[in-house]
């Protein structure tokens, strides 16, 4: 049976679903995901679009990036982003958003593989993680 993640925002306002495995789950460090985001890092899965279950866009807030493929949706009532979209076009969950969903727990079967555009890091990561200098790893 495969895994089925029913996720929602702060309030309850949006909600989606994730099923199976994701595309990819990292550590992104570039700073397009640093500034889409708010964070130094960006913890996430890219999940191909026949396993999610999006909201409908009316229901969400949406920011497109001026100059680049970068979208961020989320709930206009408590502001929490639910997922974006930018290269390669898949849904990326930020890892909060499931972890919210699993009692403060990232399910082991989501933790990250890798991390991405290491070269652009604002904090050193001591882990046994591949680093990436760039998006090489995942074809980017």
């Amino acid at each position: 049976m495969s895994a089925i993640y029913e996720l929602s925002c702060d309030c309850g306002h949006v909600t989606m679903t994730a099923r199976g495995k994701p595309e990819v789950s990292l550590y992104c460090h570039c700073g397009s995901c640093r500034d889409l985001y708010s964070a130094d890092i960006l913890s996430a899965t890219g999940w191909s679009d026949d396993n999610v279950e999006l909201p409908d866009e009316s229901a969400l807030f949406v920011h497109k990036v001026d100059g680049k493929q970068m979208t961020r949706y989320g709930c206009p009532k408590c502001g929490v982003i639910m997922y974006g979209r930018h290269k390669p076009g898949i849904p990326v969950i930020p890892n909060g958003v499931v972890r919210k969903a699993n009692d403060g727990q990232l399910p082991a079967e989501l933790a990250p593989t890798l991390h991405l555009f290491y070269g652009e890091r604002v904090l050193d990561i001591d882990d046994d993680l591949p680093k990436s200098e760039g998006g090489e790893m995942i074809g980017l």
